[in-house]
């Protein structure tokens, strides 16, 4: 008899938790997965296991376990939290938000569920009843410090972000006065530094730098070992000699005290400021040691990724789009979807659209790739299995329909006229271009821009960037130029194959040369008439929530073109990759 499927799961757990903290994550993965199979129904096993797995990168076979130790008989609401906080980081907020559904009504009286609940509710667009659900959670707890700066980052995210500095403000608050006597309520600097930063981070959204210096300032004044702090503090042109030292000196004789996170950050912020000094070199040797310390955490597969994009033409063939096209009555409510490669100058082209009366810019929202999932499964289109459903009308016609009701709820109230919404409305999640041809069939009255930028400006500005998630192929410089690749041939079929009428590209250099002309272009292929709001994009107070958020509070500048030139070595490998004579 096998030794392991003999003991209890009791036994079980308490060894495997003992090989885990010895550091023996395989013989852990073994001794558990091997009593799992026999004895599949414990929860706490369950959730232990499932732990293990996001720890080891698999976080879809943590989802999974963490659902079953939801449904085993000596479940716990801890799981039912662990398996709606895991669901969340994956930007799949409807699933964790049916998640904490199911669990506040299992136990109604749980807080922490009512609070989180409240989080996804106003994430998904209900945001009046997550705010009344969070108002009843604040009235029962009203120095949690933890659920005020949950309340705030949640406001912070939505379409109606004028309550989130308040909120911040509250919990910065209760923060700061924490009882000393109370050491699980007590929050520690690095507590304090990261709500400083979440504060930040929404200041920035709506332009206001100098706050945002501020309180970035602050938060490195409660611990310097913030690294996101650092690295936001470059961003903003803020760095002092000082600051070069004092980073500097933390990667060299604190190094120690970093994770390879932290490390990360550090060298991303040595990189720009070194790079705002003119001294290139410096630069580069630390936007190589980031990106070498990002790319060594991530698993990319980079065949499987390029083998996907250039397979997408054989299920979206022009007989399949012109067959499935669903079929609309001209009432519906439209979309503009900005689609291309990361810091393409696309937020730009948003802030002129969102400029016009007739559109309203809802950002870099997951909501179609989500939805892609939940109605057609993982890896769609992949298998042949799935040209069947491409040919589902049903199937497709409720797709279009979640995405027109999941949007039209991240609309603030102002905008909506007798209840209707704008006749555009502008989603810039630039990841989209790998749906173009979903998007035609689904959406035929609404119209596709292809934001388009010179391939190594593109790359060389997304390598020097910090992207945090999402983005696994921009921290190496032959993946970069491998994938750019791809999406060009990709994007060169979709304009082969989408209608000119629903399909237009706009190149940056061409619109940073006669924005004017660009623009008119642009709201004319809209059938928009002309507004010189467009010209004045930077006068836009909207929230912007990507790199470029405070570039485009200001009028278009030329600065940023060729701009890798300097650094021709270092990027050979980008060079090679794209198959390019720079000269």
């Amino acid at each position: 008899m096998n030794t392991a499927t003999s003991q209890t799961p009791e036994q079980v757990l308490e060894q495997a938790q003992k090989l885990w903290a010895q550091g023996k994550s395989q013989k852990t993965y073994d001794l558990v997965s091997t009593y799992l199979r026999a004895n599949p129904n414990d929860g706490p096993l369950l959730h232990f296991f499932a732990g293990v797995l996001e720890k080891q990168g698999n976080i879809f076979g943590a989802i999974k376990h963490l659902e079953f130790a939801c449904k085993a008989p000596n479940s716990q609401s801890l799981y039912f939290l662990d398996l709606a906080s895991l669901l969340g980081k994956q930007q799949m907020y409807v699933e964790s938000q049916n998640v904490l559904t199911v669990a506040m009504k299992r136990d109604p009286g749980n807080q922490e569920i009512q609070a989180q609940l409240g989080s996804m509710l106003i994430l998904n667009g209900f945001f009046d009843q997550g705010v009344k659900l969070f108002s009843h959670v604040m009235t029962q707890s009203p120095s949690n410090w933890q659920r005020w700066t949950l309340f705030a980052n949640s406001v912070a995210k939505s379409s109606r972000p004028k309550q989130a500095a308040e909120l911040y403000d509250q919990a910065l608050e209760i923060m700061q006065g924490a009882s000393t006597s109370d050491a699980d309520a007590k929050p520690s600097p690095a507590d304090i530094a990261n709500t400083l930063m979440a504060k930040a981070d929404h200041l920035k959204t709506i332009g206001d730098k100098d706050g945002c210096t501020a309180l970035i300032r602050a938060a490195i004044a409660q611990t310097k070992y913030v690294a996101r702090a650092w690295a936001e503090l470059a961003t903003l042109k803020a760095f002092t000699d000082d600051d070069v030292a004092t980073v500097e000196k933390m990667i060299g004789a604190e190094r120690g005290k970093l994770s390879k996170l932290d490390l990360q950050y550090l060298h991303h912020a040595l990189g720009l400021a070194y790079m705002t000094r003119d001294d290139g070199k410096a630069a580069m040797a630390h936007y190589l040691k980031a990106n070498a310390y990002q790319r060594e955490q991530i698993d990319y597969n980079e065949e499987k990724t390029l083998a996907f994009l250039a397979n997408l033409p054989n299920f979206f063939t022009p007989d399949a789009i012109a067959d499935n096209t669903l079929s609309e009555t001209g009432d519906e409510q439209q979309f503009i979807f900005i689609v291309g490669m990361p810091r393409c100058g696309s937020t730009l082209l948003e802030q002129v659209l969102d400029s016009h009366s007739d559109a309203f810019g809802v950002g870099e929202i997951r909501t179609l790739p989500g939805l892609l999932k939940r109605a057609y499964g993982d890896g769609f289109p992949s298998l042949p299995a799935h040209k069947k459903l491409l040919a589902d009308p049903k199937r497709l016609a409720l797709f279009a329909k979640a995405y027109r009701d999941e949007v039209s709820r991240m609309l603030p109230p102002e905008v909506l006229k007798n209840g209707k919404g704008p006749r555009y409305i502008v989603d810039k999640m630039l990841g989209n271009f790998v749906s173009v041809g979903l998007i035609a069939m689904a959406f035929p009255n609404s119209k596709i821009i292809h934001a388009r930028r010179d391939p190594m400006d593109t790359a060389f500005s997304c390598f020097t960037h910090f992207f945090a998630d999402g983005h696994k192929y921009l921290c190496d410089l032959r993946e970069i130029g491998n994938f750019y690749v791809a999406y060009r041939d990709l994007m060169a079929y979709w304009e082969k194959t989408v209608s000119k009428d629903q399909l237009i590209t706009v190149d940056y250099e061409k619109v940073i040369a006669d924005l004017d002309h660009e623009a008119r272009r642009l709201v004319d292929f809209l059938g928009l008439d002309w507004q010189d709001a467009c010209l004045e994009f930077y006068a836009n107070k909207r929230e912007v929530r990507t790199h470029s958020a405070l570039e485009v509070r200001q009028p278009v500048y030329n600065s940023s073109l060729e701009r890798w030139r300097p650094y021709q070595k270092e990027l050979t490998p980008l060079i090679e990759a794209l198959g390019i004579n720079p000269d």
